[in-house]
């Protein structure tokens, strides 16, 4: 996909189009009380990274990635504005997510995948490992890829 572009938020102005991206999907459409979406990793630190996702020069989505040990990642606050969904752009971003990880020899892929949307990432090669759960409100299955 040539019109996507995915850059490491490593600096404030990229961190903010991130946090404004989140407010917007997660806050305002899905209901998730801003005190829950935002916590103390959305910062520019070593406990995560955070990634721009840009589509023909626009900043339509991000991703955030947790450090949990050694060799795993856990995907989490993954979305794109409403508009630019269904376009094909979360596989390439996840395809992306796993090649730059497994550049720097992770191994395990995690994330908690709303239940409405987890059969997108077993079409990307991830497990259902947990029953149902709720979390901010919305029902979340936990899933690994190895």
């Amino acid at each position: 996909m040539s019109d996507l572009e995915i850059c490491l938020a490593d600096n404030s102005y990229d961190l903010k189009q991130c946090l404004e991206i989140r407010n917007t999907v997660f806050v305002l459409e899905k209901g998730v009380p801003k005190e829950i979406e935002v916590d103390e990793y959305d910062c520019l630190n070593k406990s995560c990274d955070h990634f721009l996702i840009k589509y023909k020069g626009n900043a339509v989505g991000t991703i955030r990635c947790f450090y949990i040990s050694g060799n795993a990642i856990k995907i989490q606050r993954f979305c794109f504005l409403k508009e630019y969904r269904k376009l094909g752009l979360g596989k390439a971003v996840m395809e992306y997510i796993e090649n730059y990880y497994g550049k720097r020899g992770m191994t395990q892929m995690m994330l908690d995948a709303k239940y409405e949307v987890y059969g997108f990432y077993e079409k990307c090669g991830y497990k259902r490992v947990s029953d149902i759960f709720m979390e901010a409100g919305i029902a979340h299955v936990k899933m690994m890829k190895y």
